[in-house]
């Protein structure tokens, strides 16, 4: 019965594998072992794998100065068993042992949205949402700066590649904790996917501020926002987990959602928090300030005050009018 010996690191993810057909495995640094282990705490001649005639490994220590150990950190003292599929360790190395006749689990098949995710990366897709991210950012600036400081477009605008490369560092991050588990990085699926997320939120904006305008700024445009933000970030952080991780859907469900949620927690404690009788602070009442008054090309302060001052005339005009009839 042939054997197959798995050497892990300390998070128990298989570094080595190999497979041997002889009763007897040799295991140590020494060059002449059938496994050989760079371990610094492992012996050149530190353990054997013996098989007897029913079939059973034992795991044998050679006298080793740091010890060999099989489940429950149980010292070897002369020699123990081993089942397959069980952890051994000498010294700090770890091993797993496996017979050939060992089930493994079920083939899965590929996941329609695994494959759209990965298909992200692909570079055109990158530059589409990165284009999206810089118009809104250049129409952003046209309609907020007035237009005295237009001089300020240019330093404006040398701010976009940074704002870009600012959103690299979260799928940076998460392709690190990949490789940390041993597992593939995906960087460009995690980039393309955050700067979906980025230019989704940018359009979502568009809508609410359409939605706003329509509304007249009421609390069920406010709470639509939120929510679209919320949702945004849910599934951005259910991709990230998909492609980082291989945690059970549900698992990276239930995470994204509290993440969604405490990253929102700011927006949605202001709406769901009845008003304080001692609250000061400015509050938009659309009966003293139309929507349509400060939405627009940004203006200067000499602009502002004098179409306030036509407000004013204006309402006051109005209120006559009505004290007329």
């Amino acid at each position: 019965m042939a054997v197959i010996v798995e050497v892990l690191n300390k998070q128990q993810k298989v570094i080595e594998r190999h497979k041997f057909l002889q009763q007897q495995v040799k295991l140590g640094r020494a060059f002449d072992n059938d496994v050989i282990l760079f371990n610094k705490h492992v012996c050149p001649y530190h353990a054997t794998l013996q098989q007897d005639q029913a079939g059973q490994w034992w795991l044998e220590d050679l006298s080793s100065v740091n010890g060999s150990f099989v489940s429950d950190r149980k010292a070897v003292l002369a020699k123990e068993p081993l089942r397959s599929g069980e952890v051994c360790w000498l010294g700090e190395q770890a091993l797993r042992l496996y017979d050939d006749a060992h089930p493994v689990p079920a083939t899965l098949p590929f996941s329609a949205v695994g494959q759209k995710l990965q298909a992200m990366g692909h570079w055109a897709f990158i530059l589409l949402f990165a284009l999206i991210l810089a118009v809104d950012q250049m129409v952003e600036i046209w309609l907020t700066l007035p237009k005295q400081l237009e001089h300020l477009w240019t330093v404006r605008l040398l701010e976009l590649p940074k704002t870009l490369l600012m959103f690299c560092i979260w799928p940076a991050i998460l392709a690190l904790w990949g490789r940390f588990n041993q597992q593939e990085s995906h960087f460009l699926p995690q980039l393309s996917l955050t700067y979906a997320a980025l230019a989704a939120s940018a359009v979502w904006g568009v809508f609410c501020y359409w939605l706003g305008f329509n509304l007249d700024g009421s609390v069920v445009a406010q709470i639509t926002e939120v929510t679209g933000y919320s949702l945004i970030l849910v599934a951005l952080f259910c991709g990230n987990l998909w492609l980082a991780t291989h945690w059970p859907v549900k698992a990276q469900a239930a995470v994204a959602v509290v993440v969604a949620l405490l990253a929102t927690s700011g927006q949605w404690a202001g709406l769901l928090t009845p008003p304080s009788p001692f609250d000061r602070s400015l509050q938009y009442d659309s009966r003293l300030l139309p929507l349509s008054f400060y939405l627009g090309k940004g203006k200067d302060m000499q602009q502002y005050e004098q179409e306030l001052q036509q407000l004013f005339e204006q309402v006051e005009q109005q209120r006559q009018d009505v004290d007329t009839q």
